[in-house]
């Protein structure tokens, strides 16, 4: 890129410098070119004006021809006259003209304006050549034509200079270019390859480095910042990644060391039928133990990637929330809880997940209310009647403030050592809460100790 911008540059401003000296040479060449055409039109004038007036006074031509040429050989740019006849015959012309500058080689003079071109002789002498027609304005006055030259070489010599000096000019101009456009490349490219080498440096241990962007071009403070809020969601994710690792290998030791103590106290001697069975019942529920966390956790893999495929149609949030209640009831009335559902409204939801959501909040509501409490099912609305919110209440005993921020963190658990079996490895509220996150809602917990916990999820207003 570097090398890119420094040519673009160079051809920059050696494009603009050659115009520029284009338009210069070419102004000036046909500034030349203009005042040569006057000069020589403007004695041909003179002879005019001399053989109207004086048709017949042939002296009085030949004198003002000589001063003529008197007067051009003091001059840079010599020039010569010549007035021909009617038959082409010479009637007078500068001393030596014919030698160097013969009839022939003008150009023919078609009317009473001046026409000329540029002439090189074999001397390598450069001449400017016009012929003007004269017409007789009444019988005495002669008609014929006059023929006018101009030595131009002084001029065509100083141009050949001008040529090289632009040239050099130029050449000149290219390299200058060449190194101020390599010195702002670097310069304007250095930002970039500390950005660069930051970036080097980081790997698995210094995920805490930063750009940090210095009196840069806004264009790259954008870009390093941009860098810098990437940097701090890749070390989030890869320190949520390395919690998470390191809570599931935690998980899995437990249910897998209670299978290998229990096949080694079985295998430790001989036992009967019903201790075997028994064993092997136990087995079974630590072997569903971990199909349900490998479930809960494929299925927040594949919310993560955004894998799991929504099919969202529109439900009715009261019959839902009794339909989750009627599968729970046994199980309340087990644990001594009432349950209510109340409230009505529509939501956009997939069906499937919806419940599944429920379910895991009022498994929870269950299981931290105590006999004789009741959990409130409740359909509404929490703006202004445009967002669905479902909410599970309970009156249990609550959870403290500084563990609301942390529910539905994967593995978190309030009080560990009062959770077993899958609900209690901490995935329930992490499930519900990617389940939220695919349909563009939230999960929303609010907590007072010893009166109990409400538990919503607010759904898009869309």
């Amino acid at each position: 890129m570097a090398t890119w911008l420094t040519l673009f540059y160079t051809g920059s401003a050696f494009t603009l410098l050659s115009a520029a000296a284009a338009l210069l040479y070419f102004g000036l060449e046909h500034s030349m070119q203009r005042e040569d055409r006057d000069f020589l039109s403007h004695k041909m004038q003179v002879l005019t004006t001399i053989l109207q007036r004086r048709p017949l006074d042939r002296a009085g031509l030949e004198q003002e021809v000589l001063e003529e040429a008197e007067i051009s050989s003091h001059s840079q740019a010599p020039f010569s006259l010549r007035v021909l006849d009617r038959d082409g015959r010479v009637m007078v012309e500068t001393p030596g003209m014919a030698s160097q500058l013969p009839p022939r080689i003008f150009p023919p003079a078609q009317s009473q304006e001046a026409s000329g071109h540029r002439w090189r002789s074999s001397g390598e002498l450069r001449f400017v050549l016009a012929s003007m027609q004269l017409s007789a304005a009444s019988p005495p006055a002669p008609s014929g034509s006059i023929q006018a030259a101009l030595n131009v070489s002084a001029e065509e010599r100083l141009l050949e200079a001008y040529r090289r000096d632009i040239a050099l000019v130029l050449g000149a101009g290219l390299l200058i270019a060449a190194a101020i456009g390599a010195w702002i490349t670097r310069r304007g490219l250095r930002p970039i390859a500390d950005i660069t080498r930051t970036i080097e440096r980081i790997g698995v241990q210094d995920l805490q480095e930063r750009i940090v962007p210095g009196p840069w071009p806004r264009e790259l403070v954008s870009l390093a910042a941009g860098f810098d809020l990437m940097l701090d969601r890749l070390q989030e994710s890869f320190e949520r990644l390395s919690q998470f690792s390191a809570d599931l290998a935690h998980e899995l030791r437990t249910p897998i060391n209670n299978l290998m103590g229990e096949a080694q106290v079985a295998l430790s001697r001989s036992r009967s039928a019903a201790e075997y069975a028994r064993v092997l019942h136990s087995a079974l529920e630590e072997h569903g133990r971990l199909a349900r966390m490998i479930d809960s956790m494929l299925f927040l893999a594949q919310a993560d990637r955004a894998r799991t495929v929504l099919a969202p149609m529109p439900l009715d949030a009261r019959g839902e929330l009794q339909a989750v209640a009627d599968f729970y009831q046994p199980l309340a009335d087990e644990q001594g809880v009432e349950l209510v559902c109340e409230g009505s409204g529509s939501v956009m939801a997939d069906a499937m997940l919806l419940r599944r959501a429920l379910s895991n909040l009022l498994s929870n509501a269950l299981k931290y209310s105590s006999r004789g409490g009741c959990v409130t099912l409740r359909a509404g609305a929490a703006v202004a009647g445009k967002t669905p919110v479902l909410s599970v209440i309970d009156s249990g005993s609550g959870i403290a403030a500084e563990h609301l921020p942390k529910l539905g963190d994967r593995f978190y658990r309030v009080d560990p050592s009062r959770t077993e079996g899958f609900c209690g490895a901490g995935l329930g509220l992490a499930i519900v809460k990617s389940i939220m996150t695919l349909h563009g809602g939230s999960l929303v917990i609010a907590s007072t100790v010893g009166e109990g916990t409400t538990a919503s999820l607010v759904f898009s207003a869309r």
